[in-house]
C-alpha cells in the first residue's frame, strides 16, 4: 500500500528522471514529504518562475523531459510563464501541481486556482486527477505527449487528498498511442518534387530552425547541406546547428540578422525550411517574405504549415526520417552549378553585420569573450539588447550550445535556466548572459547557485536601460524614453558579494585597444576559469543599438544600420 505521493514519485523516476525542480507549499506538501528514499533529487529555487525555467533550461541542454513542481494558487500561476515559453520553444516539460482538496474544487477555498483552465491554451496535453487509481496512467500518458512529435509543455494537477490516499500499487503504467497510418512522405514520395524544383532553382537557399535539434537530426542534415552547398542561415535556436565554418553559412537571420542571410532570404527563388516557425522575428513583413520564392517545409508539426503563406511542398514528419529519405533521393540525382550564386550571397561585400558596427564596445566585449570560452561551453542569453548582440556573435559548432527564451521573450530566463543546464552538465562551462533589466527579474536565484556550488559565469551587460524597449523607442518614438530609464540600479557586484559570489566589472574603455590589454585579458581569463561561480557587469553604453535592424512592417532586405537611424 503506497500513497498517491509516492505512486507519483515512482511513476516519475520510471520515466527516467531523477532530478526535479520547484517550491513546496500547503497543497503539495505529501508530494514533498515522500521525496526522501524517492531516488529522485529535488532542487529548491527561490521562485516558482526560476523552478520552471531551471527545469527548462534542463531540458533544452539534453533533450529529456525537465520537471517542475509547485503548490496550488500562487504556486501554480508563478509557473504559466514558463509553461508559455516552453510551449513557444518546444521544449518536453511536465509541471506537476498541487491542488486543494476534492471536496473544496469550485468553492473558492484558499490558494485554490483553476490551474486546468488557466494553462489549457498553453500545453499540449493537461490533467486534473481525480482518483488515485489514475496517477499511473496520467503520468505515462504526460510523459509521452512532453518528448512525443513536436515537444512541449504538460500539466498534471493533483488534489491535495489524493497524493496523501493510499491503495496498492502494482506498477507505473506503459502509455501506448492509438496507432495511426504511416505517413508515406517518410518513404521519399516527396522526393522528386524537390528534386524537380532544386534543379530549376537559380538561387537557392537554406533555413534551419529548432526542429533539426529536436529531432536529433543534426549529423543528417549536415550531410545534406554540404551536399547541396548553398547559402544557409539559422533562426536564434537554429543557432550551432550548421558549423559556422562552414562555406555556405550566412549566420543568424531575421529582425537582426545578418546582412547576408537577411538579403539572401529577400532574394531567393527556392527556400528550403528545415524544422522552423517562420514567425514574424524571421520573416519581417510577411506579405513581403522570400517575395520570388517557392518554399520546401521540413516540419513535424502540421499546424506550422502555411502560417505565412502558402509552402509549395509540405514535408510533415520528424526530420531524422525526412532528411535522409531526402537525401537518398538526392544523390541520385545531378544539380545545377550554383557556384556564381554563392559567389554573391556568401561574397565579401555581405560577410559581416555592418562594417561601422564592429567597432562597437559590446561586440568587441563578446567577442572576446566568446573566442576564450572553453570547447563545448553553453551560452545561456537572457532577453533583450545582449540577448541580440550574443545570437549574431556566437560562432560555436555545438547543436545545444546556445539557449534563449526566443518564441516568448521572457526576460528572467537566463539565470534559473542556467542553473538547470550547470546540474545538467555539470563539467562544462556554462555562461549566463543578462541585462540590468531581466537579470533583477529572477536575481534571487543567486541563493541557489550559491547554496548548490554551481560555478555558473555570469554576464549582466549594464546599460541603465530596459535596452531593447528603449531602442524603439529612440528610433520609432522620438526618443521619448517613457519608464525605461534604470539609472538606480543596484552595484551588482556587491549583490553578488552578498550571496557570496565573485564579482568583477569591465567598463568599455578596457575594450579600446585591439587586441585588448594583457590586463583585460586575464581579468577575462580569470573569470571563465574560476571553479567558482563568478559575476562579470560590463558597462555599455546607454544608447548603444543593436544593428542591423528590421523595422516593423519593413521587409528583410530593409535593414536599418546605424547612420541610417540616428
Amino acid at each position: 500500500m503506497l500513497k498517491g505521493a509516492e505512486i507519483v514519485l515512482r511513476c516519475v523516476r520510471a520515466e527516467g528522471v531523477d532530478l526535479v525542480f520547484g517550491y513546496p507549499g500547503g497543497a503539495i506538501m505529501p508530494l514533498y514529504d515522500a521525496l526522501e528514499g524517492s531516488g529522485v533529487r529535488h532542487i529548491l529555487t527561490r521562485h516558482e518562475q526560476g523552478a520552471v525555467f531551471a527545469a527548462e533550461g534542463y531540458a533544452r541542454v539534453t533533450g529529456k523531459v525537465g520537471v517542475a513542481m509547485a503548490t496550488s494558487g500562487p504556486g501554480a500561476t508563478n509557473l504559466v510563464t514558463g509553461i508559455a515559453d516552453a510551449k513557444m520553444d518546444s521544449v518536453p516539460l511536465v509541471c506537476i501541481t498541487g491542488q486543494v482538496r476534492t471536496a473544496m474544487i469550485g468553492t473558492d477555498a484558499f490558494q485554490e486556482t483553476d490551474v486546468f483552465g488557466v494553462t489549457l491554451s498553453l500545453t499540449k496535453w493537461s490533467r486534473l486527477v481525480r482518483t488515485i487509481d489514475e496517477i499511473p496512467d496520467v503520468i505515462a500518458e504526460g510523459f509521452h505527449w512532453a518528448r512525443s512529435g513536436r515537444p512541449g509543455p504538460v500539466v498534471i494537477d493533483i488534489p491535495t487528498d489524493i497524493l496523501k490516499a493510499k491503495k496498492e500499487f502494482s506498477g507505473p503504467a506503459k502509455f501506448t498511442p492509438h496507432a495511426r497510418p504511416a505517413d508515406a512522405q517518410a518513404e521519399g514520395a516527396f522526393s522528386d518534387t524537390i528534386v524537380a524544383l532544386l534543379q530549376r532553382a537559380a538561387r537557392p537557399v537554406a533555413l534551419v530552425g529548432a526542429g533539426a535539434k529536436l529531432s536529433g537530426a543534426i549529423p543528417e542534415l549536415r550531410r545534406l547541406l554540404d551536399h547541396l552547398n548553398i547559402p544557409t542561415f539559422a533562426t536564434v535556436h537554429g543557432l550551432g546547428a550548421v558549423p559556422p565554418q562552414s562555406p555556405y553559412y550566412l549566420g543568424m537571420v531575421g529582425m537582426h540578422g545578418t546582412r547576408a542571410a537577411n538579403t539572401a532570404l529577400h532574394e531567393t527563388d527556392l527556400l528550403m525550411v528545415f524544422g522552423a516557425r517562420l514567425d514574424d522575428r524571421v520573416t519581417g513583413e510577411p506579405t513581403r517574405f522570400a517575395p520570388h520564392a517557392k518554399i520546401v517545409h521540413f516540419e513535424i508539426d502540421p499546424a506550422q504549415l502555411d502560417r505565412v503563406r502558402a509552402c509549395e511542398v509540405p514535408v510533415i514528419g520528424n526530420l531524422a526520417d525526412t532528411i535522409p529519405a531526402f537525401h537518398a533521393e538526392l544523390r541520385q540525382a545531378s544539380l545545377p552549378d550554383w557556384s556564381a550564386w554563392r559567389g554573391v550571397a556568401c561574397g565579401p561585400e555581405r560577410a559581416e553585420l555592418d562594417p561601422r558596427g564592429l567597432a562597437q564596445p559590446t561586440i568587441r566585449f563578446l567577442d572576446e569573450l566568446f573566442s576564450r570560452l572553453p570547447e563545448n561551453s553553453v551560452v545561456i542569453a537572457d532577453v533583450g539588447q545582449h540577448q541580440m548582440w550574443a545570437a549574431q556573435r556566437y560562432r560555436s559548432s555545438s547543436p545545444r550550445g546556445f539557449i534563449t527564451s526566443g518564441g516568448l521573450g521572457a526576460m528572467g530566463f537566463a539565470l534559473p535556466a542556467a542553473v538547470g543546464v550547470q546540474l545538467a552538465k555539470p563539467e562544462t562551462c556554462v555562461l549566463c548572459v543578462s541585462g540590468d533589466g531581466g537579470f533583477q527579474m529572477n536575481i534571487q536565484e543567486l541563493a541557489t547557485v550559491h547554496r548548490l556550488g554551481l560555478p555558473i559565469k555570469m554576464v549582466i551587460v549594464d546599460n541603465k536601460y530596459l535596452g531593447m524597449v528603449r531602442q524603439w523607442q529612440q528610433l520609432f518614438y522620438q526618443r521619448n524614453y517613457s519608464e525605461t530609464d534604470l539609472r538606480d540600479n543596484p552595484d551588482f557586484v556587491e549583490i553578488a558579494k552578498a550571496y557570496k559570489i565573485h564579482g568583477w566589472r569591465l567598463n568599455e574603455a578596457a575594450m579600446a585597444e585591439f587586441p585588448v590589454s594583457a590586463e583585460t585579458g586575464d581579468l577575462i581569463e580569470n573569470f571563465l576559469r574560476s571553479p567558482n561561480a563568478e559575476l562579470l557587469v560590463f558597462d555599455c553604453a546607454p544608447e548603444a543599438n543593436v544593428y542591423p535592424m528590421v523595422p516593423a512592417g519593413a521587409a528583410l532586405s530593409e535593414m536599418v544600420y546605424e547612420d541610417e537611424s540616428t
